[in-house]
């Protein structure tokens, strides 16, 4: 049975999987529903992400190392099985095309609109103006939908195919570590284009800065460098140290750059999602004793179509869920959510075609 983090499933010779991996990736993917539930905000008034420090934005960014921790696992996964030059080439060959059709076919499931609100308020005709606006914004927007898909969440996908072709172009003639100082400078820019734009040596850029592999690569180029030693359980107390040094450092930038420049408190990444991610990573691959939790681990494999099909459930319920101004409703939300998408996947996997969009 092969073992990857999100997308990368597919590719390389067959790994054993480590429990504790799957046990992190499933903790992961709920918190990717927390931030795109955004829970605690339909209060009366509502409450916004990123104006104050309130339990939304807390929630919000506590979330936030839950996919710089999966692109880390995922340089891990495909750095072990690219170990050799001819792996190199082989483990991407089959890698490439499978995260393409991932993006393209998710891309054009959600070129369909799923808001409830628009869908039934004026049948059929609701959900054809919704359609129109879709394919409009579409023909718009070429640029955003290379580097995102029609969904915000599939920039995920997109920026590991970035990851991986310049990865494995880049190996085939020299060593990683030259590349782990190209992907630190190009973080550093998405830095100075994203969170600390209004900085002094902050730049705009045509696009969200986070998009593509300026943001992403770093954290796959570590993951494919600790693919080169043996993990151990002591990553465990390296991984939470780290994990909770990027908390404070987030915690802290966001405070300095609400405070000096008017930022929101909501910033998709900032410098300490860096420890953050890859302390998170260190975390699922110590296999540490307390990790070991089979029942959770057992949901791991469906965690890639769990992150794919999920914003379907929360278009379609965060309308309800959002009427009824309470705590419980919005943790209501997160789990049934995570339950409905958990049994679209499984059933998506029994059909020949339709597997393809989940594992």
């Amino acid at each position: 049975m092969s073992h990857a983090s999100p997308a990368t499933a597919p590719a390389g010779a067959a790994t054993p999987r480590i429990m504790s991996v799957d046990v992190v990736r499933v903790l992961a993917i709920v918190f990717v529903i927390v931030i795109h539930a955004a829970p605690f905000t339909h209060g009366t008034p509502p409450v916004r992400v990123g104006l104050g420090w309130s339990a939304a934005t807390i929630a919000n960014q506590l979330a936030r190392f839950a996919v710089p921790c999966f692109l880390v696992l995922s340089g891990f996964f495909w750095g072990r099985r690219a170990d050799t030059p001819a792996r190199l080439v082989e483990t991407t060959r089959r890698m490439l095309p499978r995260l393409l059709v991932l993006f393209v076919g998710w891309s054009l499931v959600f070129a369909l609109p799923f808001e409830a609100d628009r869908l039934f308020r004026d049948v059929p005709h609701g959900f054809l103006d919704a359609l129109q606006r879709n394919v409009r914004w579409i023909r718009t927007h070429p640029g955003t939908v290379l580097l995102q898909g029609t969904q915000t969440h599939l920039w995920f996908l997109s920026s590991l195919i970035g990851c991986v072709t310049i990865s494995a172009l880049w190996l085939r003639r020299w060593p990683l570590w030259p590349l782990g100082a190209i992907a630190a400078a190009l973080f550093i820019a998405s830095l100075l284009a994203g969170p600390y734009i209004k900085s002094s040596l902050g730049f705009r850029v045509p696009f969200n800065p986070r998009n593509g592999p300026g943001f992403a690569l770093l954290f796959f180029v570590i993951g494919a460098a600790l693919a080169r030693r043996a993990p151990q359980t002591v990553w465990a107390t390296y991984g939470a140290a780290l994990l909770l040094a990027g908390v404070l450092l987030s915690a802290a930038e966001l405070s300095f750059l609400r405070t000096h420049h008017g930022r929101s408190l909501a910033q998709d990444f900032v410098v300490g999602t860096l420890p953050t991610g890859v302390g998170a990573a260190l975390l699922a691959l110590s296999d540490h004793p307390w990790l070991r939790r089979p029942r959770l681990a057992a949901l791991g494999p469906s965690v890639l179509g769990i992150y794919a099909v999920h914003p379907v459930f929360i278009d379609l319920l965060g309308p309800w869920f959002a009427r009824r101004h309470a705590g419980w409703a919005d943790l209501a939300e997160i789990a049934l959510v995570f339950g409905l998408s958990l049994c679209t996947v499984r059933l998506l996997a029994r059909g020949r075609v339709t597997r393809l969009l989940v594992t």
